[in-house]
């Protein structure tokens, strides 16, 4: 059986470059709110730092009583949510991250003018859309998703910068040029993961489809043809739930040969994994076994030793499955 959707397969975010925002702004802060506040964003946000996620969450946690304050500020009210939003985030905790960019976009719900707030207000929109989606809020998701889309045209993306530009040498107001197609691409393809998860297959793969016509063309143009997997694993993996095998594998086919041409070994093993194992529920037994040898070449001619090994136990697995019956498209 196929499994889920590799989504994320076109996101992309600069990271580093959420650090750029609101650093400069303490002199607007509350001078015991910022006291404590400061060290703490400069240590989230300085790249390649360590620190302990549960402890810097506590610690924003224990900052937030000097925001129930008469005369606070909004954007010190962000400013922590943001921060809060991000480390959540990054320890993986995607319905707490999602409640705290909450938090921080209602103090500050509109786009603001200042390049910084505003960019990290893109970050929260943008990030909130995989919080939402990973924390079972589904039609939230949808929301973010489309109101972008609203904004962004799929047939209109060309007119973006191709990706998001972060020089930290310049002026903040020249720092960043964003949204880039990319993240485009990626939030178009987050409808059809969304889509997905909720069990609306076909409408999952409608939108994947009109992606895939769009992200064929742009990928193309990027150079970055490789950055076509995700989608179609995830058109492989609606046309799986849909019974619609053999354009599922011709999906996997596809990502097979961009996989091989750009030397993605994992995905190239996985693929011919997925081919063997959608092959053999075809009632397709030589096909798999094709797959399958395949597989164990391109083992051998990378001289994977792991891979020779789990070539030989699936080998051993497949000859004691029965043959199921072949599946009616």
């Amino acid at each position: 059986m196929l499994r889920g959707p590799a989504a994320l397969g076109l996101r992309a975010l600069a990271s580093v470059a959420a650090g750029l925002v609101l650093s400069a702004q303490a002199a607007r802060a509350h001078p015991a709110f910022e006291a404590g506040f400061a060290p703490l964003y400069g240590t989230v946000f300085t790249e390649g730092g360590n620190f302990s996620g549960s402890a810097m969450s506590a610690k924003l946690q224990a900052l937030e009583p000097l925001l129930q304050r008469p005369g606070t500020a909004a954007r010190d009210v962000f400013r922590l949510y943001y921060t809060q939003a991000s480390v959540y985030g990054r320890r993986g905790m995607p319905e707490q991250a999602a409640q705290a960019a909450r938090a921080a976009l209602a103090a500050m719900p509109k786009a603001s003018s200042e390049p910084q707030l505003a960019y990290a207000q893109f970050f929260l929109r943008y990030s909130s859309i995989r919080w939402l989606a990973d924390s079972q809020q589904f039609d939230a998701a949808l929301q973010l998703v489309h109101a972008f889309q609203a904004e962004y045209p799929l047939p209109r993306i060309a007119r973006l910068p191709a990706a998001m530009r972060w020089d930290p040498r310049s002026t903040p107001a020249q720092a960043l040029d964003y949204p880039s197609q990319l993240q485009l691409l990626g939030i178009y393809e987050d409808e059809g993961y969304v889509l997905h998860e909720q069990g609306k297959y076909r409408e999952a793969q409608q939108a994947n489809a009109r992606l895939l016509v769009v992200a064929r063309e742009r990928l193309q143009a990027l150079g970055m043809p490789e950055r076509l997997r995700g989608v179609l694993t995830n058109l492989a993996q609606n046309c799986y739930e849909l019974g619609e095998l053999e354009q599922a594998g011709r999906y996997l086919q596809e990502r097979l040969n961009i996989a091989l041409r750009a030397q993605g070994h994992a995905t190239v093993y996985d693929s011919y994994f997925q081919l063997m194992v959608l092959s053999h529920e075809q009632g397709q037994s030589s096909q798999a076994r094709r797959w399958l040898q395949a597989y164990e070449q391109h083992a051998l001619s990378q001289k994977d030793s792991e891979q020779q090994a789990r070539a030989k136990a699936l080998q051993a697995e497949l000859a004691t499955r029965p043959q199921p019956e072949r599946t009616a498209l």
